[in-house]
């Protein structure tokens, strides 16, 4: 193009082309793809979100003899009227999810432009990726965590997930941002501090969670990094360093463990502003990066050009049936504009160990993995595990129940509980606190319990001395008292005690003695 440094243009919606800058460090260009064919079933779903609408902006970007080789056609908005839109990412089952952070969900959006919610509340989810199996990994920011969720035939949540990584030397984390997949059966993931609070970790700084499930920090001399690629080969690191509108690339010389950094690029003060935020490759290794438009770079860093986006980028990813759109979230709205370039090749697998994440309808649990699941003794349990015994206990001497809302008041619940334990030798204590989902009552019980033995309906019991029971009335903010039981031997259940609070988020540092309201 006349008047342009070669390789440098711009594309834009009704604007004039700007010139930029060249970077000149090199990285390995990735030139393989392979086809993946996925037994998934889509859907055509359009409901609960009336406030959703298909626009489709008219206006044909102008387009270089460079940009051209890459892109295929203008900017179109999909969707409109979220709050703030980040994450997205594309499912092997044939869809589209992305974040809707402040309206705590997050969306699915179908090649035939049907709308759902995927997840809610999605505890502030942000950055998202998917496996070539389905399963899809998420940076939930306000549950400080990073989580696998697998997903059903329908491409729906599976109520099962893990829980990868919540903590780092004991302490939880200030809000993982952004994640990505490295080919070896692990994940690097960035944790800025976004809070209008002191920072937990002691730096803002970038994960790796190896396929065993070992945390390890890689980076903690970044002012605030925020999203993160793999290039295909698994050769380098590249994180945006938001705040000095710089792409560092780290040699990656074995999993989780990295080589000195460099800056690739820095974007210009003036036709970049701050950033980049959220990036992505295409199969041939350019990179795609969120600044104020998308600038596109070589593999190795150079300026190949920008894509205006009507309202700010803050991430991108390719997807579509034949892998050749870019999807671009920016603000209230999701965009798309098709490609010539095609989609990087999904990664087989990240890591499988962790904590198990359960949903019970409107509530969330995150139970230990030594806990083994069993099949409900009776309908009127949600979910049951066995929990390891302790000391001369037997191998699984503990078992944790949830029940569904029903019927009866908390005095009511509670006093059918106390009426379980022996009133020679009982001992009662009550608590009270707040947990992320909601309010709840804790009430512990020590003596000789009625153990029910038989069906339900029988109501035969069997005295059992030195038992211990932790139950909870948990008031779940998304609706419903749920009941949560953790019975066993004392010593057995003292040595779960934390574990069982931090099933549904519980503090016993911030619980309150509670009494019964008098009749």
């Amino acid at each position: 193009m006349p008047g342009l440094p070669e390789n440098q243009s711009r594309i834009g919606i009704g604007r004039s082309l700007v010139p930029g800058s060249a970077g000149n460090r090199r990285l390995r260009p990735i030139h393989s793809r392979r086809e993946i064919t996925m037994n998934f079933h889509t859907r055509s779903l359009l409901t609960g979100l009336s406030t959703l609408f298909l626009l489709t902006l008219s206006a044909r970007p102008a387009v270089s003899d460079d940009l051209s080789e890459i892109v295929a056609g203008p900017v179109e908005k999909v969707i409109g009227d979220c709050e703030f839109t980040e994450g997205p990412a594309w499912h092997p089952g044939g869809f589209l999810l992305f974040s809707d952070i402040p309206n705590n969900r997050i969306l699915r959006v179908d090649v035939d432009g049907g709308v759902s919610e995927w997840l809610k509340p999605s505890l502030g989810a942000n950055g998202l990726t998917c496996d070539a199996k389905g399963n899809v990994y998420v940076c939930q920011g306000e549950g400080r965590r990073v989580v696998r969720l697998q997903t059903g035939e329908n491409g729906e949540p599976h109520p099962i997930g893990r829980v990868l990584a919540a903590e780092f030397e004991d302490k939880p984390f200030n809000k993982p941002n952004d994640l990505a997949l490295d080919g070896a059966g692990g994940l690097y993931f960035t944790d800025p501090n976004y809070r209008q609070e002191d920072a937990v970790q002691p730096v803002e700084g970038v994960y790796y969670v190896s396929a065993d499930g070992d945390v390890t920090r890689v980076v903690d001399d970044l002012p605030r990094p925020n999203g993160v690629l793999v290039t295909q080969d698994g050769g380098a690191l590249l994180v945006a360093n938001i705040n000095e509108r710089e792409i560092i690339r780290y040699p990656i010389e074995e999993p989780g463990k990295l080589g000195a950094g460099e800056v690739i690029f820095t974007g210009e003060e003036e036709a970049d502003g701050r950033g980049p935020d959220g990036m992505t490759l295409d199969a041939e290794g350019n990179i795609y990066a969120t600044y104020k438009s998308v600038v596109v770079l070589t593999p190795e860093g150079g300026l190949k050009g920008r894509i205006e986006v009507p309202e700010k980028p803050a991430n991108c990813t390719f997807g579509g049936d034949d892998g050749r759109t870019l999807y671009i979230t920016a603000r209230t709205s999701l965009y798309s504009a098709p490609m010539q370039q095609s989609a990087a090749d999904f990664r087989e697998s990240g890591p499988k160990t962790g904590d198990l994440l359960v949903r019970a309808q409107a509530l969330e649990l995150v139970i230990p993995s030594a806990w083994q699941a069993e099949a409900p003794a009776n309908r009127l349990r949600l979910a049951q595990f066995a929990v390891p015994g302790e000391e001369d206990d037997e191998e699984t001497a503990g078992e944790f129940v949830v029940f569904p809302p029903f019927g009866g008041s908390a005095t009511d619940n509670i006093k059918r509980w106390i009426d379980q334990f022996d009133p020679e030798d009982r001992k009662l204590a009550m608590y009270e606190g707040q947990a992320p989902q909601g309010d709840y009552i804790l009430v512990q019980l020590d003596g000789t319990y009625f153990k029910p033995v038989g069906p339900p309906i029988q109501r035969k019991t069997e005295p059992t001395e030195g038992m211990r029971m932790l139950a909870v009335i948990f008031s779940a903010e998304a609706g419903g008292n749920f009941f949560l039981k953790l019975t066993g031997p004392e010593a057995t259940v003292d040595a779960a005690g934390e574990a069982f609070r931090k099933t549904f988020g519980g503090d016993s540092e911030g619980e309150t003695e509670y009494t019964l309201p008098e009749e």
